[in-house]
């Protein structure tokens, strides 16, 4: 050993053993856990060293499991990107589509801005046929002859006039329509992917074509069926002709295609004919083309084929003055696209006139509307190598802390000395309850948290110890009072976080927190379609057989010879219940095609609406609906009525103008007049159908309830239904055909009446559109599967709990703070200080040692003296200490010299 000390004193390198041992010595003397001041007991030190083994492997177990865990899980990381372009956007969708997310900065935006449509309407609408060059030439290019009422070039500029106007009614439409089209707003709170705009775009068109042509066709049907209705005669005397009598007076009379005649159907048609001069046979027969009892009518029925073929079109010139000086081209068969050669009008104006539909969707347009301010992804990953370092940084104080708490404890607690027993004196209860409270009185005593290191034995400083204890734990007991008053009172705003919450769980929250519950919707957007149920049920009238051709027929079969009189009800009732089947029918109609709209309008909410509002909303949505809808029908009718009686149009049943004829061969019109009202001036002009007598001279029955007058349709619609709902009114008016109606016939039933009365007239049916009854209902289910909102939030006011008190105060660190305000400076303090006054003691015994052996003792009594300081105030009397010790110092030096 000594030779060992020698060569490392030389500075010799140690051999590989000798390192070894040193190596060895270090590990096995190494001691996280020394005792201030270090302890020489061996026990004591053997408790140390395992401790600090344990809390070694411990550490690096815990670290190891702490490193494994962070490496290996899967994190999902989140990536922010400021005001991404398209193309950003675009590869990001491409490689994160689940978890993009791009919030609009505008989430409302104009159809106009993103969707583009255009139309090409059929050929026929740009082609010479309907121009007015083809027209003047059908007029002009005729032989000043009588043709019949089906000779094509009598009927023809009629026919090509019709044409016409279906283009230009066509297109105008479409161009309106569009116009509200693009005013639409589409509404998304973040950026919609490419293909899913382009799919929702799509279906935004297909309903906007469907409302529209729908609608055309509505108001087209309505037109019909009121002129139909209400008899009206063509100038072209296709429907009805007139007959005059050698008493001058001119009667009507309808006329029939086949066996079709044009008082109960106006599609009574046949093929157009060219007919020889004298009328006697048809020359040429147009194919595809059809006359009937009135233009559109026939026309709608018609198709174009002969116009495809030039030996058609040349073979119809040779029969005019001259050809067409202009140059006529056919239609071509190439550019057909949705419709054939053989498609009817009726085919081409469903779908108004239009060839072909193009649309598209201009994603950069809404790209750039919707401007989205940032995007964010998601995907799971792998914890960083810096992320794992800092991580392990953060927990590895806390870790070490915890351990260095418990480690030595337990160990200490395991390994604990087993001390002898001592015999123990025995004492009764009184004696073992007097002995406690004396120890307890003694442990209060001598109860002091700011010992010092080593434990003083001066009573001075043990005293200055104890009395800071008792102020610290008078504090802190007064500052933990007040703390937990105030923590415990106080009222604090909870908020409670749900994530996917079932409809179920959103509607117990509801009724439990409805001031303060938040559920942001996943789609904001949601068509009625999903979560509101509209059904109707129509007058029973629409459903009776009242309505239907068999009992419409039975007045056209068994009306008795020689009932030539047209107020009579057997004559015009046909047309009364004609008129009723054509309410019930545009009314049905009317309500289909205005739901499928209703049904794809949008309900926009951010959050969850709850089922109350929302079935308050939707209640008002349908109200709303309703009353449009009944408004704009009522609107439409009343259009057609007055524009009828100020354009004086006649009925083929002349119930509102009657003819005379004079010798001269003129013939003249006069208006009819029901009691004091004249139809020329008003069309509601009317009195109770009757039932007269074969030769007219008096009325046998008075028909209760149903009126005739200027008008089918205005006359009807001031009738009411009493009569049948009595089966002995009924039964008397078919007591003056030539037969009863062999089927069951059942009367209206007044217990099927809702809003409606008897004695209710067409009039009030019609402007409620028929509808007895609506039945609506809000699907919340289905509005909340829409909605699908991804979190719930809410508060409410409470006091804090118990958990939450001693968290805070535990966090506030009050104690712990005074604790390491004491306890951290002031041993240090202490030792420094006695460590420099014992430096200083042995300098001043070295500088004086032959010198009187009072100063020295004086000296020491003076060091002792500064050495009783207080805690406290220990690094106040540090200087002073130092400074008297420097001036006794030299008063010894000068003593000495």
């Amino acid at each position: 050993m000594h030779a060992e000390n020698e060569l490392q004193m030389a500075g010799c390198p140690l051999s590989l053993s000798q390192l070894w041992q040193k190596l060895w010595s270090i590990v096995r003397d190494f001691n996280l856990f020394p005792s201030i001041p270090p302890s020489t007991d061996e026990y004591q030190l053997r408790n140390q060293r395992i401790s600090t083994r344990i809390f070694t492997i411990l550490l690096t177990l815990s670290l190891t499991i702490l490193i494994s865990y962070i490496s290996f899980i899967n994190v999902t990381k989140i990536i922010y990107i400021n005001s991404p372009t398209i193309l950003q956007y675009s590869q990001l969708y491409l490689t994160y589509p689940q978890t993009l997310e791009c919030p609009c900065t505008d989430i409302s935006i104009g159809y106009d801005k993103f969707i583009q449509v255009n139309y090409t309407l059929h050929q026929i609408c740009t082609s010479t046929f309907i121009t007015d060059d083809w027209i003047s030439y059908l007029v002009n290019s005729v032989e000043l002859v009588n043709f019949n009422s089906d000779d094509f070039r009598w009927s023809g500029p009629s026919i090509f006039q019709a044409l016409s106007a279906f283009c230009q009614l066509s297109n105008q439409t479409i161009s309106n329509r569009l116009i509200q089209f693009y005013s639409s707003q589409y509404v998304s709170v973040s950026v919609t992917p490419l293909q899913v705009l382009q799919s929702q775009t799509q279906a935004f068109i297909s309903q906007f074509i469907s409302s529209m042509t729908n609608d055309f066709s509505l108001s087209l049907l309505t037109i019909r069926e009121t002129t139909q209705s209400n008899s009206l005669v063509s100038g072209q005397f296709n429907n009805y002709k007139f007959e005059a009598y050698s008493t001058n007076s001119i009667s009507s009379y309808s006329l029939s295609y086949g066996n079709c005649n044009c008082a109960y159907s106006a599609m009574c048609i046949y093929e157009f004919r060219i007919y020889d001069p004298t009328g006697s046979y048809a020359l040429f027969t147009v194919p595809g083309i059809y006359t009937g009892c009135y233009i559109i009518e026939s026309l709608l029925l018609s198709n174009l084929e002969c116009f495809y073929n030039e030996t058609c079109i040349n073979q119809i010139q040779s029969y005019f003055i001259y050809y067409l000086s202009m140059n006529l081209t056919t239609l071509d068969t190439s550019l057909l696209v949705r419709f054939s050669m053989h498609s009817t009008i009726q085919e081409l104006v469903d779908q108004l006139m239009v060839e072909e539909w193009n649309s598209s969707t201009i994603y950069d347009g809404y790209y750039n509307e919707c401007q989205p301010s940032k995007c964010s992804y998601s995907y799971e990953t792998k914890n960083s190598v810096v992320y794992i370092v800092t991580t392990v940084i953060g927990l590895v104080g806390g870790l070490i802390t915890v351990l260095k708490l418990i480690v030595p404890r337990v160990v200490k607690l395991i390994r604990r000395k087993k001390e002898p027993r001592r015999p123990e004196a025995v004492m009764n209860v009184n004696e073992r309850i007097q002995a406690l409270k004396q120890q307890l009185n003694l442990s209060l005593q001598n109860f002091n948290i700011f010992s010092s290191t080593p434990p003083s034995t001066d009573e001075r400083q043990l005293r200055n110890q104890r009395i800071s204890t008792r102020i610290f734990i008078i504090l802190l007991t007064l500052s933990l009072t007040i703390l937990i008053l105030y923590t415990s009172l106080v009222n604090t705003t909870q908020t409670i976080h749900t994530i996917s919450p079932t409809i179920t769980q959103y509607s117990q929250l509801y009724s439990t927190y409805p001031q303060t519950l938040e559920c942001t919707c996943t789609n904001i957007s949601i068509g009625y379609d999903k979560f509101i149920q509209v059904n109707y049920t129509l007058h029973q009238i629409c459903t009776s057989i009242f309505v239907q051709d068999i009992w419409i027929n039975y007045f056209y079969d068994t009306i008795p010879t020689g009932i030539v009189y047209a107020s009579d009800f057997r004559m015009a009732g046909q047309f009364i219940f004609q008129g009723l089947s054509t309410f019930c029918q545009l009314s049905n109609q009317t309500i289909s095609n205005h739901l499928i709209q209703f049904y794809s309008s949008q309900y926009v909410s951010v959050s969850v609406t709850p089922l109350q509002v929302l079935q308050s909303q939707t209640q008002a949505f349908i109200s709303q609906f309703i009353s449009s809808m009944t408004n704009d029908f009522s609107l439409s009718l009343l259009t057609i009525r007055e524009t009828t009686q100020s354009n004086s149009l006649v009925s083929g049943q002349f119930n509102n103008y009657k003819f005379e004829a004079y010798s001269t061969n003129s013939i003249s019109s006069y208006s009819l007049s029901y009691g004091n009202c004249n139809c020329a001036y008003s069309a509601m002009c009317i009195y109770e159908f009757r039932i007269y007598d074969p030769t007219g001279s008096y009325a046998l029955f008075t028909v209760p309830g149903i009126y005739t007058g200027c008008y089918i349709i205005e006359s009807l619609l001031l009738s009411n239904l009493e009569c049948f709902y009595n089966e002995t009114c009924i039964n008397q008016i078919q007591s003056y055909f030539i037969y009863y109606l062999s089927m069951n016939l059942t009367t209206l039933d007044t217990s099927l009446l809702v809003r409606f009365s008897m004695h209710s007239t067409i009039q009030e049916l019609v402007d409620q559109l028929m509808v007895e009854e609506w039945n609506s209902s809000t699907i919340y289910d289905g509005y909340y599967n829409e909605c699908q909102p991804s979190k719930c939030s809410y508060s409410y006011e409470t006091k804090n709990g118990l958990i939450y008190i001693i968290t805070t105060v535990i966090g506030l660190r009050i104690f712990y703070s005074i604790i390491n305000l004491f306890t951290t400076y002031e041993a240090p303090l202490r030792s420094y200080t006695q460590c420099r006054i014992n430096v200083l003691k042995n300098a001043l015994q070295e500088g004086i040692r032959n010198r009187d052996n009072i100063d020295i003792i004086l000296l020491e009594q003076q060091f002792d003296h500064e050495s009783e300081i207080s805690i406290v105030g220990i690094t106040k009397r540090i200087h002073p200490i130092r400074d008297e010790i420097k001036t006794s110092f030299y008063k010894y030096s000068r003593i000495r010299l």
